[in-house]
């Protein structure tokens, strides 16, 4: 059950990620939301593995680094990077539903390339997830697409991201069992994932930064949304240490409706929320539910 719980605690961090980072990029721009959430999602990464995982990096092979690099590119330049590109487009609410399909990409890529076989009624739960996130966009996508073609564009990025971040749940189980610590394995993915921002949106991002001194609240946005993300991959790599990517995943993929009810309370006007999504979003408990029984057998 503490996969259980450290799931959940991941979906409530990337939930509440996605609204600091839409109000954020009032008085900024998407990437460099991203840099700065990923910067600020390092620091205290860094400062937990230096204190409990000194030993495991220490003992890091070479061949390591290449394994963290590649985390950070899919999980950082892939996954982060166009989720909020996403939400800039589409809002938080949308692209979190889109996002929460990383469950089905994750159960793809656990079941043919690392060998898992889940029981099968996580798999229905699991299929029982996506049928709920199609049904909390329904309407939002149509009506989306054919008042701005550009919405089309937000989809396909969040989607690119669901891909990613099911890849990086293999990916981070994979490593977490070879190399120890979660935090030495999110700390080396963030600095990875700095590196590669910086050169995309380092000078853009300090211009920006310094152009919000008069009114920090939007950067500072961005940084609690690099807080939270922290808080989501830290319980997320501590969760699949402890069970399957195709058990873990579903249950991470709740993080739409800590979403939804941040956005209700805080950014309403911001945000179009229909009846759908809520519909949506409660057949996609249901498959979580289902899910987790399963876990159990």
């Amino acid at each position: 059950m503490d996969a259980i719980a450290l799931s959940l605690l991941s979906g409530l961090g990337f939930g509440s990620a996605a609204i600091f980072a839409r109000f954020g990029m009032q008085g900024m721009s998407p990437l460099s939301s991203t840099l700065v959430s990923v910067v600020v999602s390092f620091l205290p990464t860094l400062l937990l593995a230096l204190i409990f995982a000194l030993s495991d990096i220490k003992a890091l092979p070479a061949v390591a680094l290449f394994w963290f690099f590649l985390l950070g590119v899919i999980n950082f330049l892939g996954g982060r990077n166009f989720s909020y590109q996403a939400i800039g487009r589409i809002g938080a609410s949308r692209t979190a539903a889109v996002l929460s399909t990383s469950a089905m990409f994750a159960a793809i890529f656990a079941i043919t390339i690392t060998g898992e076989r889940p029981h099968f009624v996580v798999l229905v739960g699991t299929v029982v997830v996506v049928l709920g996130l199609t049904a909390a966009l329904g309407n939002s996508i149509r009506d989306g697409i054919s008042d701005n073609r550009g919405v089309l564009i937000g989809l396909g990025l969040a989607l690119v991201a669901a891909a990613s971040y099911g890849g990086t749940n293999v990916i981070a189980k994979e490593l977490t069992e070879e190399y120890g610590s979660p935090f030495m394995v999110s700390a080396f993915g963030l600095f990875f994932g700095i590196i590669l921002l910086s050169p995309l949106a380092g000078i853009k991002t300090v211009r920006e930064v310094r152009a919000s001194r008069g009114n920090p609240v939007f950067a500072l946005s961005a940084g609690l949304s690099g807080l939270a993300a922290a808080t989501g991959v830290g319980a997320l790599y501590f969760a699949l240490q402890r069970a399957d990517v195709t058990v873990v995943s579903p249950i991470v993929s709740t993080n739409p409706i800590v979403t939804l009810v941040l956005a209700q309370i805080f950014i309403s006007r911001m945000e179009n929320l229909t009846k759908w999504l809520f519909i949506g979003v409660g057949i996609t408990v249901a498959g979580v539910i289902v899910v987790t029984v399963g876990s159990t057998l």
